[in-house]
């Protein structure tokens, strides 16, 4: 404990050091009129050092951790987290850390449930219990109510069946769509599978007409208007293009006069995912409109031109005995890792797995 005056000031001032953990830091605070008053106030510090957490909100909590984690995150994630925690300020913003239950989270996730996506709520949980371990990790909390947290879907909720086309009726799409930049847009989407933002974020010199590839080391976020890094690192890719695509490129750059860093769904600032998905949900319903019922096309999201293409890859694993190509060629041609697509595809494998089947009972009879 010391205290000293301050010969500039005349005022009082209290100052030391205390260690957490491994790690030693300095305090000081000046202005006190009188010795005593800066003693005294040194005690409550020192008090509130065995229980930093004691007098704080869920809300400064928040801001202490969004702090921590602005320069460890990506921007666009940054924001994104922002907004999530908007739910947690408006619900437990004011109450005493400490004083926050089990109960108060749980509550919080099941108004959530009533209203939102599992997978969606699930977001909201990693949030919060972020920011509890981070608190519990420094000392603000003893306890991380989050850790009896029992977050677990309606088992009588029926799973939404993931929505794609077969190639015949992208064809049937396709040939429809009469924009240039849209149906060049769509085709890439649908043979190359990658994701709306990296799609908006290509530009010219993405594009080697050489070798017939695309790079994608980018992705193009809507909030921020800016690019940013790809999702996660096995999405920096190179991917090969079919030869009528890059017919299909080679065709719209020979008609432009632009330089080779301008974006190829937009020039100066690429379309908005907006535009992109009214063009779709358009296109989709005109061709809706001429088509007799039992023909009519399902209405995707852009986002499931992607699960199309995987769809169409993984029906095209094997042919008639033949291994065209593996799961993790299809992982490394959309950014992901294997287990990932096995995850997620993982209820259209056994369709090409019949190929393989078939020429395992082939191969057999030509030697029994």
């Amino acid at each position: 404990m010391a205290v000293k005056r301050d010969n500039d000031t005349n005022k009082w001032y209290y100052y030391g050091s205390y260690r957490v953990g491994n790690e030693t830091k300095q305090y000081k605070k000046r202005g006190f009129d009188r010795k005593q008053d800066a003693i005294k106030a040194e005690v409550l510090f020192k008090e509130s050092l065995k229980n930093p957490g004691s007098k704080m909100t869920m809300n400064e909590m928040i801001d202490i951790y969004m702090e921590f984690s602005e320069k460890r995150i990506k921007e666009s994630t940054y924001k994104n987290h922002i907004v999530m925690f908007k739910v947690w300020r408006n619900a437990l913003g004011d109450k005493l850390l400490q004083k926050i239950t089990t109960k108060d989270i749980q509550d919080v996730l099941e108004e959530l449930l009533s209203k939102n996506k599992f997978s969606s709520v699930h977001q909201y949980y990693l949030r919060i219990q972020a920011v509890m371990n981070y608190a519990n990790k420094h000392q603000y909390i003893t306890d991380n109510p989050c850790s009896r947290v029992d977050l677990k879907k309606n088992p009588n909720l029926h799973k939404e069946e993931m929505m794609y086309w077969t190639e015949e009726q992208f064809n049937k799409f396709i040939n429809n769509v009469d924009s240039t930049i849209f149906h060049l847009l769509f085709t890439n989407q649908f043979y190359m599978g990658t994701r709306i933002g990296e799609a908006l974020a290509l530009q010219w010199k993405d594009l080697d007409f050489e070798n017939n590839t695309i790079t994608i080391n980018k992705t193009w976020n809507d909030k921020i208007k800016k690019c940013t890094t790809p999702k996660t690192q096995n999405s920096y890719r190179q991917i090969s293009m079919p030869q009528f695509l890059a017919d299909e490129y080679k065709s719209l750059k020979s008609r432009l006069d632009v330089p080779e860093d301008s974006f190829i769904y937009g020039i100066d600032v690429p379309f908005s995912r907006a535009k992109v998905t009214n063009q779709l949900q358009n296109s989709v319903n005109s061709l809706n409109k001429r088509l007799k019922d039992g023909e009519k096309l399902p209405m995707l999201r852009m986002h499931d031109l992607r699960h199309s293409s995987a769809s169409f890859m993984i029906n095209n694993m094997v042919t008639k005995g033949k291994v065209n190509f593996s799961a993790y060629d299809i992982a490394k041609r959309l950014g992901d890792e294997l287990d990932t697509v096995l995850r997620i595809y993982a209820h259209w494998f056994p369709q090409a797995d019949k190929d393989i089947v078939n020429f395992m009972d082939k191969n057999k009879n030509t030697w029994m």
